[in-house]
């Protein structure tokens, strides 16, 4: 919601709509995913928002760069874990092609990402708190509502790189990937 008055406000603020121009400044994000990781027997919902730019532009396709923000939660943990966080900073490259009404991309990212895993008080293992570095890829296609306005569902899968049998919390980061994007360049 705020990010829906936040984006209104600049659009009202902009004198006048040029079509080849993006609708809110650098520093807005572009777009925002609400998403769920499913690594069984726990889920994890998601929110991530992103920046995006153009390498490459044609009038339908679009190498762009990518940077993302991100926070999620597990819920159905394992016992005896409790709670179980994800917060990641990712940075890569995607494809974009825009037709009249349908719309698809792809991208792959990497960067850091921060889980937190806490156990049952007297539990075998002890609360985790790492850094790992974690990769992900996306298939995503959906529609145009409009010129800047576009809405997807998107697949996908992430993963970090190491995976360690003394850090069990580790084995519940990324999974597969599903959910919507809100794209508003």
């Amino acid at each position: 919601m705020v990010l829906a008055v936040l984006c209104s406000s600049f659009l009202a603020s902009s004198p006048v709509w040029e079509p080849d121009k993006p609708l809110v400044p650098w520093f807005v994000p572009r777009n925002a995913s609400l998403g769920v990781f499913i690594n069984p027997p726990m889920v994890s919902p998601h929110l991530r928002l992103g920046w995006e730019a153009a390498i490459l532009s044609q009038p339908r396709n679009e190498l762009v760069w990518l940077f993302m923000l991100g926070t999620g939660g597990g819920v159905g943990v394992p016992r005896p874990m409790v709670t179980h966080w994800q917060h990641t900073a990712l940075v890569g490259f995607g494809y974009r092609s825009d037709h009249p009404v349908f719309h698809w991309g792809f991208h792959f990212v990497a960067g850091p990402l921060w889980y937190q895993a806490t156990y049952l008080p007297g539990a075998f293992n002890k609360d985790e708190s790492r850094v790992l570095f974690y990769i992900e890829g996306r298939l995503q296609a959906g529609i145009r509502l409009a010129p800047h306005f576009r809405l997807a569902a998107y697949f996908g899968y992430a993963s970090p790189f190491v995976f360690s049998v003394q850090f069990p919390g580790n084995t519940f980061v990324g999974g597969i990937d599903t959910g919507l994007v809100l794209d508003w360049r």
